[in-house]
């Protein structure tokens, strides 16, 4: 197929967000008109848009109503079958001015050439087309615009191959390139629709009929020649999967492709790149067998250097395998916006799930800044009712004498106020070991929260006075839970959810279950599971200390409410953000809840499964990265990790101005 000459037009976009309906219907609507836009929205540059993937008929046709009455048009919409029911995969966009345009779905044949011969006799064109069967009988997609000055064109659809083959070489030599192409089939016939016009173009060519190993191969070799794929359409022979698509020399910017992607791949690679600033300009779905498949192509044009994206993959690369990670998650804001996020290798190695930004993780004691936040909000809501100095145990104190017998009441034990508890300074039930009874939080895994308690006040001994120095303590941050528990009246995880985490506008931190049948939606495996999910490890009675599960994303959320920077409003008042991260002593490297270095504060976790780091820099950016095992003879409590993303923001040339939020 021979080459021509093309003219690129640069489109201005904005990033937007991807929503994927699970509700399913059989039928199929009647064929979408919608009358012209006239509406000029150019201060809404740069263009917001919309994607949708795996919609039933009527799912895109409330779908379609809903985004077009909001300004948005479709750009690119593929019909496809599985399991002999329509789908639809489709990217709308709010342009800033518009020519009109009317589509349809869902058209027999003989509607759709109906619908052609009236819209083209109005001045209209099609400018993408797609084909797919229902029942052996093919139904098509298009959409029409109402162009200025329009170049010469052609289209044809039902073309067996050796048709599309002989229009194509006609066309070419009368000075026509190809614009869009799609296959079908329909009785295991491969069928084709397409779109000519004399355009002007730079060099470009076409393919069509090929297997997935030829288009990969096809793709590599015209990459490689400065090309980039505009176009691709799946569809089966014989139950193979073959390809059509179009490539031109032209393009800036980053961009990527990616095809045989089944529904759930597609959205965990679409989460990933939406979160490293690119945006979809083509998808198209596809059946193979009973299963839809996708082939999609995604643009970055305000994003990151190609040199900082490859960076930053190795670097991690590096550090995962140096470390046997099967996955790893990261999410990094810059004054208060989220600028990058993107998950590495399996969330389930077992089933090769990709890591994506919105797979949850647990974050072990990254829980304790949560807890130490809804402390501070807890002294705000109730202040006749707790402060920092307030008492825990004792007649009259928070907890009174609820837990324990009338011996464990010593007088260190009545002298541990709530400010002890959050800066480990209790004197007492420090997981060092040191007094040969270790840590109260890994023992009697059979004990509910308050038996532990109990047990904990009547067996261990206090090492120091409180207050006297900061020795770290899960217990502590158990009792924190129960504080909170006993002075809002709700439990710990209401309390968080409803007071911390909603009016930051989160919504998916939640405690985490103890097996791997309890996993969370979401949630990934942990590795390895033997350890990870054994008899000791009571996530749920880990709650205050180290239970919840967060993605990054929702970490450096919560950071950026609680950073006491002024990009974002915080959460807490000032005097409280001041109390939080104020050390122990002067000097000391431990705050409240808060690991303390110069202008910069955080904290690690690390359990059987997982370690997890929460950053906030005093340059402006926060950090939050975690992984799904626990690489405890060579990056045991996350120091190598939290390094990582150090080296990888200090390493970035040029950062995006946009927000990923």
């Amino acid at each position: 197929m021979r080459n021509l000459q093309f003219l690129l037009i640069n489109l201005c976009y904005t990033l937007s967000f991807l929503f994927i309906s699970t509700t399913t219907f059989a039928q199929l609507t009647s064929p979408m008109v919608i009358n012209p836009l006239q509406t000029n929205l150019a201060t809404l540059l740069p263009t917001p848009w919309v994607a949708r993937h795996d919609l039933t008929s009527a799912q895109y046709q409330t779908e379609f109503n809903n985004l077009t009455a909001q300004g948005y048009r479709p750009k690119v919409v593929s019909g496809y079958a599985v399991n002999n029911q329509a789908r639809y995969a489709c990217i709308f966009e709010k342009p800033a001015s518009t020519v009109p345009w009317i589509a349809y779905h869902g058209l027999t044949a003989a509607d759709y050439q109906t619908k052609f011969n009236q819209h083209t006799a109005q001045g209209y064109r099609p400018v993408q087309v797609t084909g797919f069967a229902l029942n052996n009988i093919p139904y098509f997609t298009v959409i029409f615009e109402k162009q200025t000055n329009p170049p010469q064109w052609v289209a044809h659809h039902g073309m067996t191959s050796a048709d599309y083959q002989t229009k194509f070489t006609t066309y070419i030599g009368q000075g026509y390139r190809l614009i869009d192409v799609a296959g079908y089939t329909v009785n295991n016939i491969d069928y084709y629709v397409a779109i000519w016009d004399k355009s002007p173009s730079q060099q470009w060519v076409a393919h069509h009929g090929m297997t997935s190993a030829d288009y990969q191969t096809k793709f590599n070799t015209y990459n490689s020649q400065g090309y980039r794929v505009q176009q691709v359409s799946g569809y089966t022979v014989n139950g193979q999967e073959r390809y059509a698509a179009i490539w031109e020399k032209t393009g800036s910017g980053l961009f990527q492709a990616r095809h045989s992607m089944s529904s759930g791949q597609y959205q965990d690679i679409f989460d990933n790149l939406y979160y490293q600033g690119y945006r979809p300009v083509w998808v198209n779905g596809y059946a193979v067998g009973t299963s839809a498949q996708f082939a999609a192509l995604w643009e970055s044009k305000s994003g990151f250097s190609a040199t900082d994206m490859q960076n930053i993959d190795q670097a991690v690369q590096t550090y995962m395998a140096e470390n046997n990670i099967p996955g790893l998650s990261f999410a990094i804001t810059k004054n208060g916006k989220l600028v990058l996020a993107k998950g590495y290798g399996n969330a389930d190695q077992s089933t090769s799930e990709l890591v994506s930004p919105k797979d949850r993780f647990r974050i072990a004691s990254v829980s304790k800044p949560i807890t130490s936040v809804a402390i501070m909000k807890l002294i705000e809501q109730y202040p006749t009712k707790i402060n920092i100095n307030s008492k825990v145990f004792g007649t009259g104190a928070l907890l009174g004498t609820t837990y324990g017998n009338s011996t464990a009441y010593t007088d260190n034990l009545k002298n541990i106020t709530v400010k002890h508890l959050l800066e480990h300074t209790q004197g007492a039930w420090d997981n060092d070991g040191d007094d040969g009874v270790g840590d109260p939080m890994f023992m009697n895994m059979s004990l509910t929260q308050a038996e532990l308690i109990s047990w904990t006040l009547n067996n261990q001994s206090f090492e120091r006075a409180p207050g006297e120095d900061s020795q770290y303590s899960n217990f502590g941050y158990c009792l924190l839970g129960r504080i909170i528990e006993k002075v809002s009246g709700k439990t710990y995880e209401q309390y968080v959810q409803q007071n911390v985490l909603s009016p930051m506008g989160i919504s998916q931190i939640e405690i985490g279950g103890n097996k791997l049948a309890n996993r969370k939606p979401n949630e990934v495996v942990y590795y390895p599971t033997s350890d990870a999910y054994a008899s000791y490890m009571n996530v749920e009675r880990m709650d205050s200390h180290g239970g919840w599960i967060a993605t990054p994303i929702d970490l450096v959320k919560f950071m950026v409410n609680v950073d006491g920077f002024t990009t974002v409003p915080d959460d807490i008042s000032t005097t409280s953000f001041n109390t939080m991260i104020t050390p122990w002593e002067t000097g000391a490297g431990y705050a409240k809840g808060w690991g303390i270095s110069g202008n910069n504060f955080g904290h690690n976790g690390a359990m059987s499964g997982t370690i997890a780091q929460l950053e906030r820099r005093g340059d402006g950016y926060c950090f939050a990265v975690v992984v799904n095992t626990w690489p405890s003879s060579t990056d045991k409590y996350a120091g190598k990790m939290k390094q990582l993303l150090n080296n990888m923001i200090n390493n970035v040339v040029a950062w995006p101005a946009y927000d990923l939020f």
